[in-house]
């Protein structure tokens, strides 16, 4: 049976009006996703802003290292939301009660191995990214700070992503409010009051993210959570860990497969360019980030919802489910899209005050950013497979686009054209990518429809 906590939030998913369920789920999911992915973008944007150039183009190149702790806090986050939101759909409370004990012990296992081996490291590790000279000590200054809070990283993702999988998004969007204004105010004291420099932006977030973790497990063990806590059963659920792993596993990978794209490009942009162009393409893929914001809040939201009525076998209502948020979704993807297509210098100038950018500066954001309104089908798509257990075909479509792709075409093009064929290969990669992503989707919902016909038999 569904708990009382979890009975009013599970009927709407189930049977409410998806429109006005997508906003009331959306909404604060999209804050907290926005809240979220001011962590990175405040590092890079008190970098530039207070510090420079130089520790803005180290931060660059060590934001993808700092991914490894993000994939595995998603590996650990959204293979047990996944196993949660489908036993909340078919009322198993024993796998339900099992989820949080195994999420701690998960967590705090793989952050401890990672904390150590990128702390050993991490010189390696930046220059491996493609860094040099002064950039490179920024670079690893930032990292060896930031990975020894990597437990918090974990532990606060993965149990945000469970509490989104209850369905209480606008409960995990206020704990992330939390964080953000801590880190701000923090950043500001750090740099500013005590001038730490680098090392301090990575410590604010840090102790923000330590804060943010304390919450999220009170929450848990107070006994709010509408799933059951025994502090008796903190273990590993061996019968959970081939469901909540082959789902997750996808979710490391896809930092994993960046940090290999990334590599290529800043080691390419490196060797075509200078420390100023690899400084605007951390400018470019900021900016351009934040018209994602919404739409990774909307693939949230969905990720309840189809779930749960997957675990209810309500396999029409996915469907429904998917097309209503991809068409919503699109159109607000074009109306954020608009203002930085017409006004490109002004959002460069955020992260980078007092550049002369030129045409051609110009020009390449446009290329890097002229796809942003397609791409809600590629992020519904991808919560439509995690949500109903297809981590295999979620691992194979991140492959696809950054190392089958990306990587060959960036290589390709750049022997052509430098610094700019870099940007025209991660164009054509999308494309491609975008193409094998619809046609997985039909061949999806084909799926659906078959399990629907075997349920009315």
């Amino acid at each position: 049976m569904i708990s009382q906590k979890q009975s009013q939030i599970t009927h709407e998913i189930l049977q409410g009006n998806l429109v006005k369920l997508m906003f009331k789920l959306s909404i604060p999911s999209t804050l907290g996703i926005l809240m979220f992915s001011l962590n990175n973008f405040l590092d890079a944007l008190f970098a530039g802003q207070f510090l420079g150039e130089t520790d803005l183009a180290g931060i660059t190149l060590a934001l993808p290292l700092t991914g490894i702790a993000e994939g595995f806090s998603a590996l650990v986050g959204v293979g047990s939301g996944s196993a949660l939101s489908q036993a909340i759909g078919s009322g198993n409370i024993k796998i339900q009660s099992k989820i949080f004990g195994n999420l701690v012990v998960m967590g705090v296992a793989i952050a401890f191995v990672i904390t150590t081996l990128g702390y050993s490291f991490s010189e390696k590790l930046i220059v491996f990214m493609g860094g040099s000279g002064e950039v490179a000590s920024a670079g690893v200054a930032y990292f060896k700070t930031y990975i020894l809070g990597s437990v918090f990283y974990i532990l606060a993702g993965a149990s945000s992503q469970i509490i989104k999988s209850e369905g209480k998004i606008r409960l995990s969007t206020i704990f992330d409010l939390i964080f953000i204004i801590l880190n701000i105010v923090l950043n500001l004291i750090f740099i500013s009051v005590f001038r730490w420099g680098i090392q301090g932006i990575a410590l604010a977030t840090v102790i923000a993210m330590a804060v943010s973790t304390f919450i999220n497990l009170t929450y848990f063990l107070s006994g709010k959570s509408s799933i059951l806590v025994n502090l008796k059963k903190i273990a590993i659920a061996i019968d959970l860990l081939r469901t909540i792993l082959s789902v997750g596993i996808s979710q490391l990978f896809y930092p994993i497969t960046i940090l290999i794209q990334d590599f290529v490009i800043f080691n390419l942009i490196s060797y075509y360019g200078t420390d100023s162009d690899i400084a605007f393409f951390g400018a470019t893929v900021k900016v351009s980030s934040f018209v994602f914001i919404p739409i990774i809040g909307f693939a949230q939201a969905l990720q309840p919802i189809i779930g749960i009525n997957y675990g209810a076998q309500n396999y029409e209502r996915i469907k429904k489910a998917y097309l209503t948020f991809a068409i919503i979704g699109t159109i607000l993807a074009i109306l954020i899209w608009l203002p930085l297509q017409l006004f490109p210098k002004s959002f460069l100038g955020i992260i980078l005050p007092g550049a002369n950018f030129t045409e051609g500066d110009i020009f390449n954001f446009i290329i890097l950013s002229i796809l942003i309104p397609v791409w809600p089908l590629a992020y519904f798509s991808n919560t439509l497979f995690l949500s109903i257990g297809k981590g295999k075909t979620v691992l194979v479509v991140i492959l696809l686009r950054s190392i089958i792709l990306t990587v060959p075409m960036i290589l390709f093009f750049s022997r052509i054209s430098g610094v700019r064929g870099i940007y025209y290969g991660m164009l054509f990669a999308d494309i491609l990518f975008m193409l094998i992503v619809f046609l997985l989707t039909v061949w999806e919902f084909k799926y659906l429809s078959l399990l629907k016909a075997e349920v009315s038999k």
